[in-house]
């Protein structure tokens, strides 16, 4: 049974790739959560791991050594996703500018606790969104993708303590933002 390591020695030394397909298996699920919370698009996220993905195949014969896949990939995958969502939404404000500016009202509803907790989410990704790229980032690897400090600490290659402080004002950024949005906190 094939691990890490040997995956490794095998795209970076042998240029062989069952290893890279071992690292894609190993770690797809997780980049696609991770691409989901930076895209907050299943189309994207799937596109976007895709993509990345294959950088990183072109990428991995040109390093002399690789001790750990994620972290490096990581970063690979987030400047990607950053890069996409970034030309959508330019796409997307010039699409709104060339529209009349009418916008249909919804219509009103008798609201149901699914309603009520879709909204909920709603307005959840909605603030977020509006956080500071590194707070986004810091809440999205906390609570989407479950990471621990030294996790975090690894991924974002930052000290834990940094990691600590950042979490602590994203969390401050989030509640001030969110009650803003007149959501709210329950």
């Amino acid at each position: 049974m094939m691990n890490e390591a040997q995956a490794i020695k095998m795209c970076l030394k042998d240029k062989d790739p069952m290893g890279f397909e071992f690292l894609v298996e190993q770690y797809k699920r997780e980049a696609y959560y991770h691409a989901l919370s930076f895209t907050n698009n299943k189309e994207d996220a799937a596109d976007a791991c895709q993509d990345a993905f294959r950088k990183a195949f072109a990428a991995m014969p040109r390093l002399e050594s690789l001790d750990n896949f994620y972290p490096w990939f990581y970063r690979i995958l987030k400047n990607h996703c950053i890069n996409l969502t970034a030309r959508k939404r330019t796409a997307q404000n010039y699409r709104q500018a060339t529209i009349d500016g009418k916008v249909p009202q919804p219509e009103s509803t008798v609201p149901s606790e699914e309603l009520i907790m879709k909204e909920r989410r709603a307005s959840v990704t909605k603030v977020i969104e509006t956080l500071k790229p590194d707070f986004k980032e810091i809440l999205t690897l906390k609570y989407f993708g479950d990471k621990s400090y030294d996790e975090m600490a690894e991924l974002l290659e930052i000290p834990r303590g940094t990691v600590m402080s950042r979490l602590f004002h994203a969390r401050s950024a989030f509640r001030n933002a969110f009650q803003q949005a007149g959501a709210g906190l329950n």
